[in-house]
């Protein structure tokens, strides 16, 4: 029974670290094709 526990612990550990990569590469994408904003998300 623990092994099974710690079968899910791992797998979702790996989604949640395939997560994190999948918006690093989103916000580097971003980033490179709009630039910086510079800190400001507004401006009026």
């Amino acid at each position: 029974m623990a092994s099974d526990r710690n079968f899910f612990a791992k797998a979702l550990d790996a989604l949640m670290a395939g997560r994190a990569r999948e918006a690093q590469r989103y916000v580097a994408r971003f980033e490179r094709d709009y630039g910086k904003l510079n800190g400001k998300l507004t401006k009026r």
